[in-house]
């Protein structure tokens, strides 16, 4: 579910504060590093949640997003969970701290619903151009006249 703009940008702040108060260290996808992908492990996510609600609005709080919001801490996923084809999960790895693990029929379903919605646009769109140049040719029919 679609949040508004306030809630993704007070969620961006919760993370990069969460990320400060986190101390650097070697071991594995600790939560920094979890954080950092813009994934709030359990622990943390009372704590998150707080910082969300409590955050102070800010005079450009409900403009649309910009790109580097959007592109931050896992936003645009958090916006579209329908877009996830399966589940999240902590791994072990270093360069992959996160992944997704779905079955053939979750992927399957999320990429025909994408291009599902994609083919519905496009001809809705054909369908709005075609009747804009049936009114424009209507009009210069009967201006010439």
């Amino acid at each position: 579910m679609i949040q508004n703009p306030k809630y993704y940008r007070s969620r961006i702040k919760a993370i990069a504060h969460l990320i400060g108060q986190n101390p650097v260290n070697q071991e594995k996808n600790n939560d920094r590093i979890l954080l950092r992908n813009g994934y709030i492990p359990e622990n943390l996510k009372e704590q998150s949640e707080k910082l969300i609600a409590d955050a102070i609005p800010t005079e450009n709080t409900n403009l649309p997003l910009s790109f580097v919001e959007i592109c931050s801490f896992d936003t645009w996923f958090a916006m579209h969970p329908e877009k996830i084809a399966g589940t999240e999960f902590v791994t072990t790895s270093r360069e992959f701290p996160i992944m997704v693990r779905g079955t053939k029929d979750e992927i399957v379903s999320t990429l025909t619903a994408g291009i599902k919605d994609g083919k519905e646009k496009r001809i809705r769109l054909m369908k709005i151009q075609a009747d804009s140049k049936l009114k424009l040719l209507n009009l210069l029919n009967t201006v010439a006249v």
